[in-house]
């Protein structure tokens, strides 16, 4: 088996993991995570996020000592919340990457030269489109760099995830998905193969979190033209404390994977950046 190495940024820390494939499960051989005090990270669209370079530095040392990682090329997974992401329709016979630059240029909010433009196929033609200025990758990618990582690719956590939860759709049913991060929140209605709706907002995580995100989910499966969803699964940080709540409120919930490896809390649930090295 071969180990595959991902190191992922969020407000509330940095995290990494070495993986590797097998039958069934991805397995977890090591895990690490550091906490970042407020402030050093926060994720936007067009501002930078690493605000405090050395105090983020610090901490991937510490998960590239604790994989341990040596000179292995990672995978670098950038939080929920630095992206515009967009659900497009992509005519045929056309490139979906021009064509989401096509349709999301005139939005955004800094030159469009600015943006680099990444696409994730949904099915049937429909592409989740995301935009990432170009200063705020390169704020992470110094940071790397800098602290002696070995970039092998950059993704998104809210693209990994849904691209892993992509194949291991529930037969028969709308599934809603609920990627969790520390500033932000993705939603995706899917059902035959297909996402039918996405969806992204700002995370509050202040008292009712939980109804609020179970109003969200189930208009989300309305917009796909849905009473309700069939499921909801949910991964990311508060993933567990999310399912048991809606369990108890009689809403079919569950985690959205679940992975082998000592130490692995729930499967992993929590960790919706394991996304990125599952699809």
């Amino acid at each position: 088996m071969r180990s595959r190495y991902v190191v992922a940024f969020d407000a509330s820390g940095v995290a990494g993991a070495a993986l590797a494939r097998g039958l069934g499960a991805p397995r977890v051989r090591a895990l690490a995570h550091v906490g970042l005090a407020p402030g050093a990270l926060w994720p936007s669209p067009f501002e930078a996020n690493v605000r405090r370079p050395e105090e983020v530095k610090d901490a991937l040392r510490e998960v590239a000592r604790a994989l341990p990682l040596g000179d292995a090329g990672v995978c670098l997974v950038l939080p929920d919340g630095v992206a515009r992401l967009v659900d497009l329709d992509v005519p045929a016979d056309t490139s979906a990457a021009a064509f989401a630059r096509y349709r999301m240029a005139p939005a955004l909010p800094y030159p469009p030269e600015e943006a680099v433009i990444d696409v994730l196929p949904l099915g049937r033609g429909r592409v989740l489109a995301a935009a990432v200025r170009r200063s705020v990758l390169e704020g992470y990618e110094a940071a790397a760099a800098e602290a002696g990582l070995a970039q092998d690719r950059v993704d998104l956590a809210p693209l990994g995830a849904l691209a892993a939860l992509g194949r291991r759709e529930p037969a028969g049913l709308l599934t809603v998905d609920l990627v969790l991060g520390d500033a932000a929140v993705s939603l995706a209605a899917r059902a035959g193969g297909t996402v039918r709706v996405f969806r992204n907002r700002r995370r509050d995580r202040s008292a009712g979190e939980g109804r609020r995100l179970r109003a969200e989910a189930e208009r989300t499966a309305a917009l796909a033209g849905e009473a309700a969803a069939g499921c909801i699964r949910v991964v990311g940080a508060g993933a567990l404390a999310l399912v048991r709540e809606l369990q108890a409120a009689g809403v079919p919930a569950e985690a959205g994977w679940r992975v082998q490896g000592e130490g692995v809390a729930a499967g992993g649930a929590e960790l919706a950046w394991l996304g990125s090295a599952m699809a």
